[in-house]
């Protein structure tokens, strides 16, 4: 029997188990260049970056875990790991907020179709009504140079120049701006009834002439001829001119005191 003490048999070392921490480095790794790349932006933004990054912490964890322990050498690597998963998880989290704001913003925004119109609302709706105002007198109108015209194609609103007195028979007078001084203003046409159809004499026609043009008055002076401070006088077609047919009576009211500038419709004086 030898003296010298037996040896212990040989222990077979076990080999370090750093898959862990590798993977974690690895899967941290991808989860980065998952929400960093252009190619891969879309995966960040669906979370792809965040799952490779929370399994690469989980992993990262636990090789950590094993390093502790001495079952492993790649404690630095797992750290690695850990801190880039991490980073991952974050910059997946960022992405869905971005991609979240960015298809609400194109969900607000309006369409081409759309763009400039207005849609209906209780503000800017008005519901239809019916505009109702009172009668508006017609404002006579008058030529806007002096000009010649016809007896018979003087219409309401027409100022005359002077006119002298004479026991003529006008053909034609001259009229003028209302808003230049006039003499006379024509107020009122009236039509002569036919009668038997002949010439019933100038003092008939008078007549019916002062009656219509005082009926007409105070419709457009405001005022009623007795009430007045103005005066008429009138046009009546003569012998030849009724023959041809002519029937109209033209009245015209003037201030007695002078010339007037501007129309006496509505003058009520």
């Amino acid at each position: 029997m030898s003296d010298y003490p037996s040896q212990p048999p040989p222990v077979a070392e076990q080999a370090p188990r750093n898959g862990l921490g590798n993977g974690a480095m690895m899967l941290g790794t991808m989860g980065v260049l998952s929400g960093l790349i252009a190619v891969f932006w879309i995966a960040g933004v669906l979370g792809i970056a965040g799952v490779l990054g929370s399994v690469g912490l989980f992993l990262g964890l636990a090789g950590y875990a094993r390093f502790q322990r001495g079952e492993a050498t790649n404690g630095t690597i797992a750290l690695w790991g850990i801190f880039i998963s991490v980073f991952a998880v974050i910059l997946s989290i960022v992405g869905v907020v971005i991609f979240v704001g960015v298809s609400a913003d194109l969900d607000g925004e309006p369409s081409a179709e759309t763009e400039g119109a207005v849609l209906p609302t209780a503000e800017n709706t008005v519901s239809p009504r019916v505009e109702t105002s009172a009668p508006v007198q017609a404002e006579p109108t008058a030529p806007a140079e002096p000009e010649e015209v016809d007896v018979v194609g003087l219409e309401v609103g027409d100022c005359l120049a002077e006119i002298e007195d004479t026991e003529e028979i006008f053909i034609s007078v001259e009229t003028v701006p209302c808003a230049e001084a006039h003499s006379e203003e024509i107020f009122a046409i009236a039509n002569i009834p036919e009668g038997d159809g002949q010439f019933p004499g100038f003092d008939a026609i008078e007549a019916r002439a002062e009656e219509l043009c005082v009926a007409e008055f105070e419709s457009f002076v405001g005022r009623s001829y007795e009430e007045s401070e103005l005066e008429f006088a009138f046009f009546t077609p003569d012998e030849a001119g009724w023959r041809a047919g002519d029937r109209l009576i033209h009245c015209t009211v003037y201030d007695p005191a002078g010339d007037t500038t501007g129309t006496l419709a509505g003058a009520n004086r």
